[in-house]
């Protein structure tokens, strides 16, 4: 009975973020933009005159598609999509994966203390931190809500992964970011889970990694840890 109710909990929390992340993803600029795109040409020559149109270039379909609004990483939808092509990878080829869930407490914070411009550069420096601690050209990195980020990590197994986990947990205890005249400290919490001592599905995989950020900021936070198998 327990282990079924803490698999009602994980999945309530992953779907929970789900639908956070679904309803702060696109704003209603960018939904107007890309309807616009869809919309079937229909004019002749007795139509009336077109009004002013927002108009995207590739780049920022492409943008809008893939990216986060502001940090240089995947938005969660695209990353969820190339993390189930590589979990169906590693089970046709037995090969390690393993997911990191960074979490940072008060990260929102610094828009009300300092601006939302310094909230903009936090964000787009911390993206930047955590794809220089990762492999570029193989993992993946995507904003998972407000003040969290989610790295995909293919054939790490969990110890390499904890590697991983404290060098990034590392890099923010030993960098700040500057605004102005002011340096900002952040602190990274890790949690660690990897295929398949903890799941077969990529939901599995956030979830637990999730939980074990949230065991690390329970305990004060700058640190790493696995979810319990």
């Amino acid at each position: 009975m327990a282990q079924y109710e803490e698999a009602v909990i994980k999945d309530n929390l992953f779907h929970r973020r789900l639908s956070d992340l679904r309803n702060s993803a696109l704003t209603p600029a960018h939904l107007a933009a890309m309807a616009e795109l869809n919309r079937p040409a229909e004019r002749t020559i007795f139509s009336a005159p077109e009004e002013e149109k927002t108009l995207l270039s590739h780049d920022d379909v492409e943008r809008i598609a893939f990216f986060d609004e502001v940090a240089p990483v995947y938005n969660f939808k695209y990353w969820m999509r190339k993390l189930d092509r590589e979990m169906r990878r590693s089970k046709r080829y037995n090969r390690p994966l393993s997911v990191l869930c960074v979490a940072f407490s008060g990260l929102m914070n610094i828009g009300q203390k300092y601006s939302s411009i310094a909230l903009d550069d936090a964000l787009i420096w911390t993206g930047e931190h955590l794809l220089q601690s990762t492999r570029m050209d193989v993992d993946m990195v995507c904003r998972y809500g407000d003040e969290r980020f989610l790295i995909a990590l293919p054939e790490t197994p969990g110890s390499g992964a904890a590697i991983v986990a404290e060098r990034v947990r590392k890099s923010f205890e030993d960098n700040h970011i500057q605004y102005q005249w002011h340096k900002i400290y952040i602190q990274a919490s890790v949690g660690i889970a990897y295929f398949p001592g903890h799941g077969t599905q990529v939901q599995e995989l956030v979830a637990k990694s999730d939980l074990a950020a949230e065991l690390v900021q329970s305990r004060g936070g700058n640190g790493t840890a696995f979810c319990p198998e």
